[in-house]
This record gives C-alpha cells, structure tokens and sequence, in this order.
C-alpha cells in the first residue's frame, strides 16, 4: 500500500487524508458481517450510555478487525511514522438512524488523549469504514480541517520552564476554538481508510438516513510515545513539535 504524496499533503494541510479501496474482499465482508453480529447482540459486549443511538466497543478483540490491524493497518503506519507500537486496542463504534449530537462542543466533537496532567499522547487515529458514508447527515466521522494546526500553535505557547497540565490547556482550546458550524463529513466507502492526526478535532454527525453507519478505529504511537523509558521526553517533544516521529515531516 503507497501513502504517496498527495496523501502527504492532505494530511499535512489538512489534517486528514483518505485512503480510498484499501480494504476489499474476504477481509472486508469478515468485519461487515463480524459488525452485524455484535450490533445483533447489543448490549452484550457493548458500552452503555446515555444515547444509544451512538455506541461503541472501546477494546474488540474480534478475530476479523484484528486481521485488518495486522495486514493493512500495521504496515500503514510503518509508512507513515519512523517507528510503531503495537498492538494497540480497536474501537468499533456504530451511529444509529436518529443520532443527534444536541449540537455541544465536548464528547461529540472534541481531540482526543484524555484530560490528564500528561495526555495520553499518540500520532495518528486510523478509521476504517465499514458502511459507506454518502451524506453530511449519515452519522459519519466529522472533522475540522486545520484543526490540528491550531491545536499545535496553541500548545507551542505554553510555557517551557514550568510544568503544564495538558489536559486542562487541551479543554481550554476546545472551548476557545472548537465549532460545529465548519465541519466537514468526509465521503466515505466502505474499506476506506481516514488517517487523522490526533490534534484534529473530530466527532460523529447526525444520522437522518435509515441505515446504520459503522466504522472500526485505532490510534498508532511512535515506540518513543509508549515506551516507559523515553514516554515523558516524547510526549513534550510532541506538544511542542506535532509532526515529530513522522517519516515524512
């Protein structure tokens, strides 16, 4: 699989790219029906929350998701970062018809790493479309374009002499710079992959159509991120360089 230059540059400007047909075949219609199966048996397995018309799985260990972490995911990444951790954890997380985000800024359209002291730093957040994402109202992943740049220079002003509490700075910039209004729903197929760096703000849209919307992610960390000896270097490093332990930038 290429991550070639346009997709360099997409991501790079924008914060995200698609890599269209990555996943096709056998291994597709294994996680489309390995999906079906455990929409079939909600709740069991499943995270409960206040709105289940939006639901997920934080940590799937089925036997097809997993075939595509290891077969397309894994060398993805290894294009696109010097260096990865794996394994790490799949989320399957579905939209169902009726979902509404109630239009707040938080949950629903928010970057990720928590609100610890030190965020729970990583590189990239792949997802994998399962169904196919035609409309801005098919409960599709919505991004901010540039968001991810905004991120960065706001964190690049925090102080260096002092420590930081990532966390409550990263709330504040989703406060100060986050809104619903410019949004965009990329179009999606199903066995599409989104790449998206994990400064770009992002969340779920609505759902009006009558068919549910699924999708499989997995965020992807340079060793440097993850490895206890050289975790807390990296993860400053990080917030002060955003396209530190990529390949390309």
């Amino acid at each position: 699989m290429a991550f070639t230059a346009t997709h360099w540059d997409e991501l790079t400007r924008q914060g995200y790219t698609i890599v269209h047909g990555a996943i096709g075949g056998g291994a597709l219609r294994a996680a489309q029906e390995a999906s079906d199966h455990l929409a079939s048996i909600f709740p069991e397995g499943w995270q409960r929350s206040k709105n289940e018309l939006w639901r997920e799985i934080k940590d799937s260990r089925h036997p097809a998701f997993l075939a595509i972490a290891g077969s397309v995911l894994d060398p993805l990444a290894l294009e696109i970062l010097e260096s990865v951790q794996t394994p790490d954890r799949i989320q399957v997380a579905q939209t169902l018809p009726g979902f509404t985000t109630g239009r707040i800024v938080g949950r629903h359209f928010h970057i990720d790493g928590g609100v610890g002291p030190a965020l729970a730093a990583f590189n990239i957040l792949f997802g994998v479309a399962l169904t196919d994402v035609a409309s801005d109202t098919a409960g599709g992943f919505h991004v901010l374009p540039g968001s991810h740049e905004t991120f960065a220079s706001f964190f690049r002003e925090q102080p260096t002499d002092a420590p930081v509490h990532w966390g409550e700075i990263k709330q504040l910039g989703q406060k100060k710079f986050l809104t619903q209004t410019e949004m965009v729903v990329p179009r999606l197929r199903a066995g599409d992959i989104i790449v998206a760096h994990s400064f770009l703000a992002h969340g779920t849209s609505f759902n009006t159509t009558d068919v549910r919307r699924d999708m499989i992610f997995q965020r992807r960390a340079a060793v440097p991120l993850v490895d206890p000896a050289t975790q807390a270097a990296a993860r400053e490093a990080f917030m002060c360089d955003p396209w530190t332990f990529f390949r390309r930038c």
